[in-house]
C-alpha cells in the first residue's frame, strides 16, 4: 500500500514538474518570438527612415513662387518707383532710327547733254524729316563701254532746277557707286528726277538710284 502511494506521488510530482516545465517554454518561447518581431519592426523603421531621408536628401529644393495678386496696391514702393522711372526714360528716349533710304529705282540712259532717266523720279516732302543732319544723293553707275565718264544729278521738277551739290561723275572704268556732297533741298513736297549725262553718248546702266537721310 506505501508503494503504491509514493508511485502515485511520484507521478503526479512528475506530472507537475513537466506541467511547469511545458509552461516555462513555452513563455520562453513566447518571450523569443516577441524579442524577433521587435527587432523586425526596428530594423525595418530604421531602413524606412534612412530610405526617406536619403530621397530627401537627394531631391533639390524647389522655389516657392508666390502666388500673383491682382490688386494694384500690393505692389511695393520700391517697384512704382522703379516703374516711373522706367517710364521716365522710355519718355525722353531718342528714335532708334537714325537714317533713311528713298529709293527711285533702276534704268539706263544716254546723252550728250543733260536728259531725264525714264522711270527715275519720286515726289518727296522732305520737311516730313524731324531733326535732319544731312542727306546725300547715291548712286550705282555701270558702263558696258568702259571708255567714258558718266554724270549723275538730281532735278528739281516742281522748281525747275538742279538740287544743288547732287551731281556726282564716274571719271571710267566699268561700274562704281557713287556719293554725293550733304545736298542743298527745298522744303515742301517736290517732284524729284534722276538725269544722267554721258561723254561719248553711250549708253549707261543706273543699277541703283536713291537719297540717304542721316538723322542728328
Amino acid at each position: 500500500m506505501l508503494n503504491y502511494l509514493r508511485e502515485k506521488f511520484l507521478l503526479r510530482k512528475l506530472n507537475e514538474e513537466e506541467t511547469e516545465i511545458k509552461g516555462i517554454i513555452i513563455v520562453f518561447g513566447i518571450l523569443i518570438v516577441g524579442l524577433f518581431a521587435g527587432m523586425f519592426y526596428l530594423l525595418t523603421t530604421i531602413g524606412s527612415q534612412n530610405k526617406t531621408y536619403t530621397l530627401n536628401q537627394n531631391k533639390s529644393p524647389t522655389p516657392s513662387t508666390p502666388s500673383p495678386t491682382p490688386c494694384s496696391d500690393c505692389i511695393t514702393p520700391t517697384l512704382k518707383e522703379e516703374t516711373k522711372k522706367k517710364s521716365s526714360s522710355e519718355v525722353i528716349q531718342e528714335p532708334s532710327v537714325k537714317e533713311y533710304f528713298i529709293s527711285f529705282g533702276s534704268s539706263s540712259g544716254q546723252s550728250e547733254n543733260w536728259s531725264d532717266v525714264a522711270g527715275l523720279a519720286a515726289s518727296v516732302d522732305l520737311g516730313n524729316y524731324q531733326n535732319i543732319k544731312e542727306i546725300r544723293f547715291e548712286t550705282s553707275i555701270n558702263v558696258p563701254t568702259a571708255n567714258e565718264s558718266v554724270s549723275v544729278r538730281l532735278f528739281n521738277k516742281t522748281d525747275q532746277h538742279a538740287v544743288w551739290n547732287s551731281e556726282i561723275t564716274m571719271s571710267g572704268g566699268p561700274s562704281s557707286y557713287l556719293v554725293s556732297s550733304p545736298i542743298v533741298y527745298d522744303k515742301g513736297s517736290k517732284l524729284y528726277q534722276v538725269q544722267i549725262k554721258t561723254q561719248l553718248n553711250y549708253p549707261a546702266n543706273i543699277a541703283q538710284s536713291r537719297l540717304h537721310i542721316i538723322l542728328k
